[in-house]
């Protein structure tokens, strides 16, 4: 594949040889229009062939001087002639990419419509891109226009042409000549749905350089002003809606709908077959949610398009690019966080949290809602730590949590406290079970978040996880399921040893630890494991195991990322946390007693789009290593809960029970925000972490940490008055020097 510089005549040329209707962005008349725009000139054509010369597709580039930089931008382009393969598309980005370096140094990145993620591929910088949009099938006259509308759709326009006084037209001759009335009601509009207008010069140079033959302004106007109004380009048979503005009278009249009805008809007697009304919310982009219900309404079918996304060409200058970005955003988050601390929330007297389990990650839990917003957690555990035991911040409700029982006491709590909204959590495999079996029986004052079984399903699966983890550029270990139930002959692993063998369900496999089974194992051969397949046979254990290619590297090769996924399906919290060290007792190894902040952007922003395309909600935990001897980032398994370490999260500077709360209690959870502050967190005692950490720079960190008094144990809490629980945690921490000494003497290079 080359790529080869066109001029204006043989682009256009091609162009209209091969497409009927290109888009408008896509054309020389578009080019010409961004010559008038401050920033923007146009960098040139292109034609991406085959090695043998025929011509795949055309691109016209646009370069955008921004904030010191350049980047070249192609909206909706390359225009493909023939939709191309993954393997086509891939190739022909990095080609682009080669070629345009070649040209210039000053550009640092394409910004292209990208059909998936490649590895030559990054996440937009800034904007909103789309992956779904509405068109709308303009020919056979108006009754075939609504009829092809939802019901929905059908009812409120003909409700609109009945009530609202509006008088629609199209009006595209007074506004190029005035462009004031239309500008106010575009600031009315941006002031309402928190966005920022674009300059009022940008719609008046639209209408004047592309003429009224590519672009139309409709209005509608109640006793003589203007109420609402649209800009429409069009390119052969093809609109688009570009713009569209409404104040606060066209929707109590109700005069948007007439005027979509009147854009749909002036367009078809135009010549236009469809117009594509720009873009609507989907998994990939949560944020635009808000545009669905109006648009989706006018037609019964979603088409999908290519998305933009970026193709760095200076590799060096786009990852600063990135990172100062994220420092910004950061930045601003902290900003927020900083306000919100000096006007603290009152404590929530409409708040009830029911937390299920008793150890310390659900003590983690109880203490966020307590620093969050005052209130006293239910804790359902028959034998608690004694650190809830005797906690102020906990009520201890001393029964098993089985379905039933959880059904019943959330339902007399529910009962008791009808005004109040009774949040149910839990932060273990098993208990996040139970609350699946019971969440449908909860009444309506129960919020219990739990994201869908069927994508909880899908991530938890390892085969299907590691498909899903290779379309993202994620790598996952060698991994073998091995079934153990019946007397059948285990076949022999294919992996190379050592490996790591672990169940498949922590969850049924929990009773396993009171006969002696550890959580995880690291074999050395087969033998050794063919040894563990008759023992857990021989105990009754008919569940799956895992077996996967063991990782080099000590704990501090691992981190712990943590994201959130509201209810609309985008990523708004992302957190990452180093492990210092981890618990080594045979049933409790993966449990993380020191953690330190650090950031993975790279990851989150992976792990987040994963998920939200997945339709996955609420909180995921995924256990990450970085192989020591081939730079390798591994993906281990994603555990749908926040994790036990959580409170490592709220140590960095996020609250994940304000996270979730704001979410589903409060319905105002659409902030991103990201766990960023230096932070240790610290359940075991100092000692014990510099005796396992090697490393002279991470050493010198947490030193600097200690310090700074950055470091943070979940049990130790302000709020906690009984001298008898600080004894027993300082028995706890304690606890963990015979712990260590007994299973993990010295650190190892296998993490066991």
């Amino acid at each position: 594949m080359q790529i080869r510089e066109l001029t204006r005549e043989d682009y256009e040329g091609l162009l209209w040889e091969h497409t009927d209707h290109p888009p408008i962005e896509q054309t020389p008349l578009w080019a010409d229009y961004q010559t008038a725009i401050e920033g923007r000139t146009p960098w040139g054509y292109c034609a991406i062939e085959r090695d043998d010369g025929e011509t795949l597709a055309v691109i016209s580039l646009i370069d955008y001087m921004t904030h010191g930089y350049h980047y070249l931008r192609a909206v909706h382009g390359p225009v493909w002639f023939d939709a191309p393969t993954p393997e086509a598309e891939e190739l022909a980005l990095r080609e682009l990419s080669t070629y345009v370096a070649k040209r210039s140094r000053m550009v640092v990145f394409l910004r292209l419509s990208v059909s998936k993620p490649y590895k030559v591929t990054r996440p937009v910088l800034s904007s909103c891109p789309y992956d779904a949009t509405v068109v709308i099938d303009l020919t056979g006259g108006e009754e075939q226009i609504l009829s092809r509308m939802k019901p929905r759709g059908r009812r409120d326009v003909r409700k609109s042409i009945r009530e609202s006084p509006a008088v629609c037209a199209d009006e595209t001759e007074q506004a190029g000549v005035s462009f004031g009335e239309y500008y106010n009601v575009m600031l009315a509009t941006a002031e309402r749905d928190e966005f920022a207008a674009a300059p009022q010069s940008d719609y008046e140079l639209m209408i004047r350089m592309l003429g009224p033959e590519h672009c139309r302004v409709f209005a509608s106007r109640i006793d003589g002003k203007v109420v609402c109004w649209g800009i429409a380009t069009i390119m052969g048979t093809q609109a688009v809606y570009y713009y569209a503005a409404s104040g606060a009278e066209a929707q109590r009249s109700r005069s948007v709908d007439k005027q979509m009805l009147f854009v749909f008809n002036s367009l078809a007697e135009l010549g236009c077959k469809t117009i594509d009304l720009m873009g609507i919310g989907s998994e990939f982009s949560p944020s635009l949610m808000g545009l669905n219900e109006f648009k989706t309404k006018f037609c019964k079918q979603i088409a999908p398009v290519s998305p933009e996304r970026d193709v760095p060409v200076n590799d060096m200058a786009y990852r600063m690019l990135a990172g100062i970005r994220d420092i910004r955003d950061d930045r601003a988050e902290r900003a927020r966080q900083r306000i919100e601390e000096r006007t603290p929330d009152q404590p929530r007297d409409d708040l009830l949290p029911v937390v299920l389990g008793g150890d310390v990650g659900a003590y983690a839990l109880g203490r966020e809602f307590h620093e969050a917003y005052g209130v006293t957690s239910t804790c359902i555990v028959p034998l608690p730590i004694k650190a809830i035991e005797l906690s102020s911040i906990f009520n201890v409700c001393p029964e098993d949590p089985t379905p039933e029982s959880v059904t019943r006491i959330v339902g007399e709590l529910a009962a008791a406290n009808p005004t109040k909204k009774v949040v149910v959590v839990a932060n273990t495999d098993a208990y996040v079970k139970v609350l699946e079996e019971c969440v449908d029986g909860f009444p309506s004052n129960v919020y219990c978040p739990l994201p869908p079984r069927e994508v909880v399903e899908r991530v938890t699966n390892k085969a299907e996880f590691a498909e899903l983890c290779a379309q993202y550029d994620l790598e996952t270990p060698k991994t073998e399921v091995v079934d153990l139930a019946g007397d059948g002959t285990i076949a022999p692993t294919e992996i190379g040893f050592p490996v790591v063998a672990k169940p498949v369900d922590s969850a049924t496999y929990f009773p396993m630890h009171y006969k002696g089974f550890r959580k995880a194992y690291a074999i050395d051969s087969q033998e050794e494991l063919d040894g563990l397949w008759s023992d857990l046979r021989a105990a009754g254990y008919e569940g799956s195991f895992l077996v996967q290619e063991m990782i080099e590297g000590d704990d501090t090769s691992m981190d712990c990322i943590t994201v959130y996924i509201n209810q609309e399906g985008k990523p708004t919290m992302y957190a990452s946390m180093q492990v210092l060290l981890q618990d080594h007792a045979p049933t409790m190894i993966g449990n993380y007693v020191g953690l330190i902040t650090r950031p993975r952007p790279e990851l989150w922003e992976k792990l987040g789009t994963m998920l939200a395309e997945q339709g996955y909600r609420g909180f995921a935990n995924f256990d990450v290593k970085h192989d020591q001897k081939t730079g390798r980032t591994v993906i281990l398994d994603c555990n749908p809960r926040v994790g036990r370490a959580s409170y490592s999260v709220c140590a960095a500077g996020v609250n994940p029970m304000r996270v979730l709360v704001s979410d589903v209690v409060d319905g105002r959870g659409n902030r991103v925000l990201k766990a960023t502050d230096p932070a240790m967190y610290l359940l075991a005692p100092k000692p014990l972490i510099f005796r396992y950490i090697l490393d002279d720079g991470l050493r010198a960190e947490v030193k600097d940490l200690l310090q700074q008094r950055k470091c943070f144990d979940p049990l130790q809490y302000w709020a906690e008055r009984d001298p008898r629980r600080a004894f027993f945690v300082t028995a706890t921490k304690g606890n963990y020097l015979r712990k260590f000494a007994t299973d993990y003497p010295a650190p190892s290079g296998k993490s066991f």
